[in-house]
């Protein structure tokens, strides 16, 4: 069962709050406290419909704060530089654990004019940034330094504890983006805005739920209620339609990917046994992502599959002449293509290639990854035309099916 987790409350609520979170936080070991609230910002009008997707920026890795400044992305600055003594360290987590956290936050804004990204967008026009890192010494999991109304600051900076669960991690990142965008706590545990992180998949709701002041849910009018009160009565909120009315629907991705393959290098010659990886990188504006991947030889499909990236093995293909064609597509449907020619040679022959040739390795160096996915004497691999000789290709990475919008 996930355990409750606090998150920031951000309107104006006693000092006494703090205390009975405090006492709460020592009696149930992994609780967070959340810090004081933080004040509003900017008037309570109405914002202007977006020309162009709103860009999340994710930062994970860390950055150093300046002061003086006010709470401006473009340059790292924040009012709360202060209390985390100028300072967030990255995050840590794998690669993996990345994509996963970045992925649940794409699918809850799937709906919205607002792309979450991992690099950091151009100035112009400007983004939200969420740093996910090492926040040091905090009893708070994610904090924002106000609720700006109708989101008339597009620049602010806020900030998220490292978590490694990409749900847990996910709805920080969103609440304390939200905030900033002038969206205000809910009493709906499934509500991303719920102060808590009370169920494990919580999302936009395109419901009217009671707006509370604080993490003990207290009910209060609501401050940014020229924007709430068109969808709801007075005091109460509808995250989804909230978001559509300030960034709009989705814009589709129409940016194709590029990939690059690296090896094995074009032109190369091997000679049998070995062990080639079929590698390339994956350069895309909206990466990290899963991509699909499909690699045909002399007109045949000899493998279909996702990854982040392109990382296959050929392990002893006979000797012949090879043309590889390796297509990637995105989750928008843009795709994007790379070529490489190489040679296999019989075993004996003499490589040219011998003193420069890195993209061979020995046997040994793969086959006990590779037995666990799939053999190379397996008799169900697919096969090319019959005057080509067979390509066994064996997956490296984790195999896995992302969930589909």
């Amino acid at each position: 069962m996930l355990r409750p987790l606090v998150l920031l409350a951000s309107l104006v609520v006693p000092a006494t709050v703090d205390a009975r979170a405090a006492a709460d936080l020592s009696e149930a070991p992994g609780r967070h406290l959340a810090t004081a609230p933080l004040p509003l910002a900017g008037p309570d009008a109405l914002p202007q419909l977006a020309a162009r997707p709103h860009m999340l920026y994710i930062n994970f890795d860390g950055a150093v704060l300046r002061r003086g400044c006010g709470n401006d992305s473009r340059h790292d600055c924040s009012t709360l530089a202060d209390l985390f003594d100028g300072y967030v360290g990255p995050f840590v987590g794998t690669e993996s654990r990345r994509l996963a956290i970045v992925q649940a936050v794409r699918k809850d804004l799937a709906d919205f004019g607002v792309r979450a990204v991992t690099t950091r967008p151009p100035e112009d026009p400007g983004y939200t940034m969420v740093l996910y890192g090492d926040l040091g010494e905090q009893t708070f999991a994610g904090i924002a330094p106000y609720v700006d109304c109708g989101n008339q600051w597009a620049n602010d900076t806020c900030f998220a504890g490292a978590f490694e669960g990409s749900n847990i991690g996910s709805t920080i990142i969103l609440q304390e983006a939200a905030h900033t965008w002038g969206l205000e706590h809910v009493n709906a545990p499934f509500d991303n805005l719920h102060p808590f992180v009370a169920q494990s998949t919580p999302r936009f709701q395109d419901e009217c739920h009671k707006i509370v002041a604080n993490t003990d849910l207290v009910e209060t009018g609501g401050v940014c209620n020229l924007v709430h009160e068109r969808f709801c009565d007075a005091g109460y909120q509808n995250s989804y339609q909230e978001l559509l009315y300030l960034f709009g629907p989705a814009v589709p991705d129409t940016q194709p990917p590029v990939l690059e393959i690296s090896s094995p290098a074009e032109g190369s010659v091997h000679v049998l046994p070995v062990t080639l990886h079929l590698r390339g990188e994956v350069q895309d504006d909206l990466a990290p992502q899963f991509y699909d991947f499909v690699v045909r030889s002399a007109g045949q499909t000899i493998y279909e599959g996702e990854a982040p990236q392109l990382d296959l093995v050929l392990k002893n293909p006979p000797a012949a002449d090879y043309e590889l064609e390796v297509t990637v597509v995105d989750d928008g449907g843009n795709k994007g293509k790379d070529s490489v020619r190489f040679t296999i040679l019989p075993e004996g022959s003499v490589d040219p290639d011998t003193d420069s040739d890195t993209d061979t390795d020995t046997d040994t160096d793969t086959d006990t990854d590779a037995d666990t996915d799939a053999p190379a004497d397996d008799p169900g691999g697919c096969r090319t035309a019959a005057s080509t000789p067979t390509l066994a290709l064996l997956l490296l990475l984790p195999r896995r099916r992302r969930a589909r919008r």
